[in-house]
């Protein structure tokens, strides 16, 4: 993407946490306005669609964010509520949100503060080229602050939008979200307990084929209605019951659910590592000839 690189560098103060035995970047120093103002080598960026989702961002690349200062560490980097004034968002494929200028207008979002300035060159390409990163102002609790952020043009709203790959990336974790609320509906609605939590996850372990085939098949389909998803997952959960006092089957069940457990465990601990660490897992694949997620399934049966 050919866009604007208007970021303010400074100088590199290294300093020593004797808690951590690390070095690093000295700490961010105020203002004038109260803000903090970057360190070296990183920028802060302004977002309102859909990279406020941690788990987008950290896919995109390799960082993700948290609104609890506390949190943040290592890739986890601070955010904070902010309003870009001057324009509005629009979503005319229901998918993107766009951010054309508006005098009247304003954005709620999030501003991420110490994003390295290599992770940018990420976002360019997972934005696209109908996006324009630009610096912009925007305010904080601390005061107006300059940031980038990704803008679009009136023009490119009567053009084709975006990447196929990057619509395909977001529809399927936003879809996922939608059936984990699902679940949390039809079981046990209104419960927080371990218990409650555990019974979900088991039953959407069990539509775990029926989820994939459902993510699959509305790949590039637009928005799924929630009638259509309920229809998709409201059905009788599979079951081997009918089999358990079969003769012929009685000396294998032991065996037989031994190997289902296991094979559940792997496929958590494989989706935790894929959701958690997928910007570097692509990275990691050897081929697209390979299964895409052949490292994290190796890995996960390592720590089995």
């Amino acid at each position: 993407m050919k866009s604007s690189r208007a970021y303010t560098r400074t100088s590199t103060v290294w300093y020593t946490d004797p808690a951590m035995n690390v070095h690093g970047p000295q700490p961010d120093t105020p203002s004038s306005t109260g803000a903090l103002e970057p360190a070296a080598d990183t920028c802060r960026l302004f977002i309102y669609g859909s990279l406020r989702d941690p788990s987008i961002l950290r896919s995109v690349c390799g960082f993700a964010f948290t609104l609890k200062p506390s949190h943040a560490a290592g890739t986890t980097l601070r955010a904070e509520l902010a309003l870009l004034p001057g324009y509005r968002r629009v979503s005319p494929d229901n998918v993107y949100w766009y951010a054309v200028e508006d005098p009247q207008g304003k954005i709620e979002g999030l501003v991420i503060h110490d994003l390295p300035v290599r992770a940018l060159k990420e976002i360019d390409r997972y934005e696209g080229q109908y996006y324009d990163r630009q610096t912009v102002t925007v305010n904080t609790a601390d005061g107006p602050v300059e940031a980038q952020a990704y803008l679009a043009q009136a023009k490119v709203m009567r053009r084709r939008f975006g990447d196929r790959f990057h619509v395909n990336l977001i529809h399927e974790l936003w879809l996922r979200k939608r059936i984990e609320a699902f679940f949390k509906e039809r079981t046990r609605p209104g419960e927080t307990s371990l218990d409650a939590d555990l019974e979900r996850r088991a039953r959407r372990t069990l539509m775990g084929t029926t989820e994939r085939d459902l993510i699959v098949s509305t790949l590039g389909a637009g928005a799924v209605s929630d009638y259509y998803l309920a229809h998709e997952l409201d059905r009788p959960y599979p079951s081997i019951r009918h089999l358990v006092d079969e003769p012929g089957v009685r000396p294998f069940t032991r065996n037989y659910l031994t190997l289902v457990l296991k094979h559940v465990l792997l496929n958590e601990i494989e989706g935790h590592m894929y959701q958690q660490h997928r910007f570097e897992i692509e990275r990691l694949g050897p081929s697209p000839r390979f299964f895409r997620r052949t490292i994290g399934v190796l890995a996960a049966l390592r720590i089995l």
